[in-house]
């Protein structure tokens, strides 16, 4: 008796004069583990146990001050799994772009393009004089840089272009006029996670020459800005006016479809994508967003149109649009509402339609590795497995996604975090939850 006082008394010293993170590491293991579930659940198939442990986690958010809603599909039985509040209406923040990647990749397919398209009008005279104006026809190509603007230039001279006897005109007419999102907080805006909202930009809007940041001037115009940066860099290929003043004269003007197109600059759907989910970027969201919006208007398309495409998508994966608010396409807007059940509905939609699965689910950040959750679950089952797009607004915590369980199971969840004044808090909470479903 003696001789076992003195081993475990022995032992709990060695525990207690471990290092601190050695004694984490033990911990996070053992989470993980199923010896450190009681023996009785063990033995039980994976979906008793795992109702077992998330049953907790719901009595848990009981007694939560925040409000939780939470749904889990098995996507290998096609079978509602388990689910907590689902059917609650609540904030999704940048878990919005599910709905906007999907129904983009429904209705526009992966290799849309956007198109950045210049024409000149008139003549080039013997001279090397154009005689005309040249148009830039802005396509909401988020992806628009310094670089492409610099081609488009170098385009011009090619053309055997030295003096130019009209105008450089912007045409930002895919969409209407306004520069920002519904229901964006308007003491945010212009800035990286409320940008410009136009359809002709380089560099984000921001501004030239060293395209650092964004300007508070409001009479500011990315699109007006463009064709002012266009007329700085043809100045600096020896491109001037025909009245030899320094720098040709620039301004925003509709294009009217009696020119010659000599440029088109391109990317896709896949593309804008990669970043738009990976680094939850809101320009690209809003981008794809209006991509939508514009398929059957042509021109001055608005949120509302690009909303009826999204639902449209809605409604054809099964949910009832009546219960869902679609105001912009990243989730910045306060005005978008939806449920754990709509999101998952949209999950699986996309999961049981190879053409939108092939490309939806590599642009998902991964647990610990990449993207959003590059920090996150870094550690147990979820690790490298949990495959989900995170949302973050004041107040808001979201995740929504697919992650294996250990039965081999394809499992798509939603987890919806509203009224959280610690965005640490509902993370954890979140991060235990995606860690019992992949045990």
């Amino acid at each position: 008796m003696k001789r076992l006082l003195s081993l475990s008394l022995t032992a709990l010293l060695l525990f207690l004069f471990l290092p601190l993170h050695a004694q984490e590491d033990v911990t996070i293991k053992n989470s993980a583990d199923l010896e450190s579930l009681p023996p009785e659940e063990v033995e039980m198939p994976w979906e008793e146990r795992v109702k077992i442990q998330l049953d907790k986690l719901a009595r848990e958010a009981d007694h939560a001050y925040y409000h939780t809603g939470i749904c889990v599909w098995d996507l290998t039985t096609d079978a509602f799994l388990w689910g907590y509040n689902n059917r609650k209406v609540m904030r999704p923040a940048s878990t919005q772009k599910v709905l906007t990647a999907i129904s983009a990749l429904s209705v526009l397919g992966a290799q849309h393009e956007f198109k950045t398209r210049a024409y000149y009008t008139g003549s080039i005279t013997s001279d090397r004089t154009l005689n005309g104006d040249i148009y830039v026809v802005g396509d909401f190509d988020p992806m628009y840089t310094y670089s492409d603007l610099k081609e488009l230039a170098q385009t011009i001279s090619d053309l055997g272009i030295q003096r130019i006897n009209g105008k450089i005109y912007a045409d930002a007419s895919m969409k209407n006029s306004d520069l920002y999102g519904n229901g964006w907080c308007w003491d945010d805006v212009p800035s990286k996670y409320e940008p410009y909202l136009c359809a002709l930009m380089v560099e984000r809007g921001k501004t030239y020459p060293n395209f650092s940041g964004y300007s508070k001037d409001a009479s500011f115009h990315p699109a007006t800005h463009f064709a002012y940066v266009l007329s700085q860099e043809l100045s600096s290929l020896n491109i001037y006016p025909a009245d030899d003043r320094i720098a040709i004269d620039y301004g925003m003007k509709e294009y009217g479809h009696n020119g010659r197109n000599f440029y088109t600059n391109t990317r896709t759907i896949e593309q804008v994508m990669q970043r738009m989910l990976k680094n939850s970027d809101n320009l690209h969201a809003e981008a794809v967003f209006f991509q939508l919006a514009n398929l059957n208007t042509g021109r001055h398309c608005s949120w509302k149109d690009g909303a009826r495409q999204v639902e449209n998508v809605l409604r054809k994966a099964g949910v009832a649009t009546s219960y869902v608010e679609v105001a912009d396409g990243s989730g910045v807007s306060l005005y978008n509402y939806i449920s754990p059940d709509a999101q998952v509905a949209m999950l699986r939609y996309a999961y049981k339609t190879p053409s939108i699965y092939q490309y939806f689910y590599p642009a998902l950040p991964i647990a610990g590795v990449d993207g959003t959750l590059d920090e996150r679950m870094r550690t147990g089952n979820a690790y490298r497995n949990v495959h989900a797009k995170t949302g973050t607004l004041e107040g808001v915590i979201a995740l929504s996604g697919y992650v294996t369980a250990s039965n081999g199971h394809q499992l798509a969840f939603s987890i919806l975090i509203n009224g959280v004044l610690t965005a640490k808090v509902a993370r954890d909470y979140q991060d235990r939850v995606c860690q019992e479903l992949a045990r």
